[in-house]
């Protein structure tokens, strides 16, 4: 099991953007964060853009194990 860091600096947006499984009409959805979502994260954690995004990642896949 992934530790959640990133979920509870997201604001209400970016979680359901997160855990979306698909868009209309039942095409499937990709994650992709935004940019200044990134950077956001990256002030306040320190960690860098690559570590935000892949742990982004590795929490929407635990997300979306919990949420199925």
């Amino acid at each position: 099991m992934t530790e959640l860091i990133l979920w509870p600096l997201l604001q209400t947006n970016s979680r359901r953007a997160l855990v979306r499984k698909a868009k209309k009409y039942g095409h499937p959805y990709t994650y992709r964060p935004r940019g200044d979502l990134v950077t956001r994260l990256m002030e306040e954690t320190g960690m860098t853009y690559e570590e935000v995004f892949n742990q982004l990642q590795k929490e929407r896949v635990e997300m979306m194990r919990e949420y199925t």
